[in-house]
């Protein structure tokens, strides 16, 4: 009977494999007829990605390929590297080697870091978070569920988000956190929702019904699993349809439905054993038998549930195996998380200290900032000090150049009734003159009324009147003090006589006058007007008082 039962097995298994994925054929063409290194590498790990859950013994295979293109040093694709350790530690995780997925996950989190990939860092946290739950410590899972959350909120990848949710609330399943782990289950729900993601809903479905049936609300379960199954099977998720339809039959048992729970019993049964994994739902044998039992078959009963004792104790055995190969592997597991842990120590005390440095280079720069602000604000103010300092002293001389101008304008005012007044004097003078002329011509003629007494007054007075036009000739200087600045710098050549005949011309004097008041002659001035004229380089038509007056 046992050998049948193994040849029955391996027939079944062998028929089975022979079948062959559509999918999985074309990514093997695509991957053969691949015109260069790039393209075959991108199409191994898609081959890779879509075997992850479905056959993962293949994993290796495809790895060893990609890992041979990158040794030829020709292709060094960093994004390529990122993925095919991802793929690696997921391998490494559900073959129970805890350590190499770690190191692998690790490895892969470094590139995401260097190449600043949020959408992968939400992936990583993700992948470590089932890599402590798979260690059962639940715990730690939740802490990078919870990192992979939040960094897939920030990046609002809803499908990453809906997968995230549906493994922590699996986790909060397992603490007997119920209430919290439905809560998951519902965000996981409406995450999958938001990014139409159908495989990601079929799959928090199908985790969530699994709750369900285990707090035994199997109505609540039943219509979930119903479409879970559906799913699983038009994506030829075959694992997943042989646990799905164990649940199915256990849920229409709890119903009272034995027709279909053991319709659902037989079809885990059949294809459990051609995918060689009834080690995975060995208990149908037992749902089975009970079901048998209630129906009054109960030699059938008797036969599957010695079906069960004898498979539940070779998987005992295997068991055993597993747990002392897990207990192995989680010791080399947390012998590497040490060392991670003291090399992540390490770094973050380096990353301390950098950021200590930092904040003191902050510190010194807005103490730097306030200083120079103190010191500019100082020299404003110093600056503003000065001005009205400045401004004081400007006032005071203004003050005190209008007080020197109004002196100035007095004297000005006085200067030139004094000119006035000697200008009055010099003609009066000048006919008292002209007046000793005709006496000294009288006398000479004995004219009566004309004696040399008053002769010599007359000249006495002449003395006098000489002493002023000296004043004259000062004050005249004094009032045309611009105009003699402006002659002198155009005509730098002119002699103090030259200039002193020019003041006399400008004031308006005639010839005459100008002769009387330097005691010359009339022609001696005519020569002198003749002279200038030609130092003023003026032309003949010009007029010498003209030019004179204008400036």
């Amino acid at each position: 009977m046992q050998k049948l039962i193994l040849l029955f097995f391996f027939i079944g298994f062998s028929s089975f494999s022979q079948e062959k994925d559509s999918i999985v054929i074309d990514f093997e063409n695509k991957i053969n007829n691949a015109p260069n290194d790039s393209l075959k590498v991108h199409y191994l790990l898609g081959l890779g990605t879509y075997q992850k859950s479905r056959n993962t013994d293949k994993l290796p295979t495809y790895h060893q390929q990609i890992r041979e293109i990158f040794k030829r040093k020709s292709y060094n694709n960093i994004k390529d590297l990122k993925t095919l350790l991802i793929q690696s530690g997921v391998y490494k995780r559900r073959s129970l080697d805890f350590s190499g997925a770690l190191k692998d996950y690790l490895a892969a989190q470094k590139i995401i870091i260097e190449t600043n990939d949020s959408i992968y860092l939400g992936v990583n946290y993700g992948n470590i978070a089932m890599l402590y739950k798979f260690n059962n410590e639940c715990d730690k899972a939740i802490v990078n569920f919870k990192k992979a959350i939040e960094t897939n909120t920030n990046n609002k990848n809803h499908r990453l988000l809906g997968l995230n949710y549906s493994n922590i609330a699996k986790c909060y399943a397992e603490m007997d956190q119920i209430d919290s782990a439905f809560y998951a289950f519902d965000k996981g729900i409406y995450h999958s929702k938001l990014s139409g993601a159908y495989d990601v809903l079929q799959g928090v479905y199908g985790n969530k019904s699994s709750l369900l049936l285990d707090q035994k609300r199997y109505k609540e379960s039943l219509p979930l699993q119903l479409d879970f199954l559906k799913y699983t099977k038009n994506v030829n998720k075959h694992l997943s349809v042989t646990i799905t339809s164990r649940n199915l039959a256990k849920t229409y048992f709890q119903l009272k439905d034995n027709e279909k729970a053991l319709l659902y019993a037989n079809e885990a049964i059949k294809l459990g054993t051609k995918i060689n994994m009834m080690s995975r739902i060995y208990d149908v044998y037992k749902i089975r038998g009970e079901i048998y039992r209630s129906i009054g078959k109960l030699d059938l009963a008797f036969n599957d549930l010695t079906t069960y004792n004898k498979i539940q104790k070779e998987i005992n055995v295997v068991n055993n195996a597993k747990k002392f190969k897990e207990i192995e592997m989680t010791h080399s597991f947390e012998k590497v998380r040490i060392t991670d842990s003291i090399v992540n120590a390490e770094e973050r005390r380096r990353i301390e200290l950098q950021l200590e440095k930092e904040e003191i280079q902050k510190q010194l720069y807005l103490a730097s900032l306030v200083i120079i602000c103190i010191v500019g604000l100082l020299a404003l103010y110093l600056g503003y000090l000065l001005y009205l300092r400045i401004k004081k002293k400007n006032k005071i001389k203004q003050e005190q150049l209008f007080n020197e101008i109004n002196d100035l304008n007095t004297e000005v005012t006085t200067k030139k009734e004094e000119v006035n007044e000697l200008l009055t004097e010099t003609l009066i003078h000048l006919r008292t003159k002209e007046k000793l002329a005709e006496d000294l011509s009288k006398l000479s003629k004995d004219e009566e009324g004309v004696n040399l007494k008053s002769i010599i007054a007359d000249l006495k007075s002449d003395k006098l009147e000489d002493s002023k036009i000296v004043v004259l000739k000062q004050n005249i200087e004094t009032l045309n003090y611009n105009f003699l600045k402006t002659l002198k710098s155009r005509h730098p050549n002119l002699t103090k006589t030259d200039i002193e005949v020019c003041s006399f011309i400008k004031i308006g004097l005639s010839r005459k006058e100008i002769s009387s008041l330097r005691k010359t002659s009339i022609d001696a001035i005519k020569s002198t007007r003749f002279r200038l004229k030609k130092k003023l380089q003026l032309s003949k038509d010009d007029s010498l008082d003209n030019y004179i007056r204008s400036l």
